[in-house]
């Protein structure tokens, strides 16, 4: 096809066969379904994983999108059709505040930010769109860890040590699980200036969507004006967790079957 790229052509075209055929597929049956030889299929793929695109379920070899991919134009829906989407409803939180709004994901030993709202003036370095932080440090992956059992945690955490290069950034594992503890009864995480000097984050898991990776929000800005907006901070974000349970904005539907179950 003159006029594109082939490298980006297929990876438009991967989305829009997930987009047709609503099902999890292996790297042979994209490579034999689009034309594609396996080796660059496999390779894009990965690419994809790595960035948050793509879950891989290793028990099928099967990969299948995350909402990253839906929320790539959820703004756009949003433009068209009328407030209603979960970016709606983060933006929302952005203006109450007047400080930066997050939504992650984690991968591996990182959370990985899918989507930063940032506010205009905070004297704090910006957020980027996919950028990776410390899954044991940072508030929207400590929230994440919660769901996870404590000896799932603690290998994460010694994994992350062990790539850790600076002393003063690994994570003692004892203090972890009692953080992790606190944040599981409260129902919240924070930061408290320990990925960023002088910037606190609250972050708040969403209600889980079947067939997808756990995500989390945070509110992020100076740290003690997060600190004196905790309460109202909280309350907010629990409002939003009651409202997206069970609703079309980020329903998944049902798991994702593999392409011989649907056939």
């Amino acid at each position: 096809m003159e006029g594109t790229i082939k490298s980006a052509r297929r990876v438009l075209e991967i989305f829009e066969f997930f987009a047709q055929t609503h099902a999890a597929a292996t790297v042979k049956e994209l490579s034999q379904c689009l034309g594609y030889p396996q080796s660059s299929t496999s390779l894009l793929l990965k690419s994809l994983l790595a960035q948050g695109y793509l879950r891989y379920d290793p028990l099928t070899r099967t990969y299948y999108p995350t909402l990253r991919v839906m929320l790539l134009g959820s703004w756009v829906h949003d433009e068209i059709f009328g407030n209603g989407s979960l970016i709606s409803l983060l933006e929302g939180l952005r203006r109450e505040f007047g400080h930066s709004v997050l939504l992650g994901m984690r991968q591996g030993i990182y959370v990985r930010y899918i989507v930063t709202l940032c506010a205009e003036t905070t004297g704090l370095p910006p957020y980027a769109t996919g950028i990776l932080r410390p899954v044991c440090r940072a508030a929207v992956g400590k929230i994440l860890l919660a769901g996870l059992r404590n000896a799932e945690i603690s290998l994460i955490a010694r994994r992350a040590n062990a790539q850790e290069t600076s002393p003063a950034c690994k994570v003692a594992v004892p203090e972890l699980l009692a953080d992790i503890e606190t944040c599981r009864e409260r129902g919240w995480a924070e930061s408290r200036g320990r990925v960023v000097a002088g910037r606190n984050v609250i972050a708040m898991a969403l209600p889980p969507v079947p067939g997808q990776m756990d995500l989390a929000i945070g509110l992020g800005g100076p740290e003690d004006a997060i600190t004196c907006q905790r309460d109202q901070v909280v309350d907010r974000m629990r409002q939003i967790g009651l409202a997206l349970q069970g609703r079309a904005t980020i329903q998944a539907g049902m798991a994702p079957a593999s392409l011989e179950a649907r056939h």
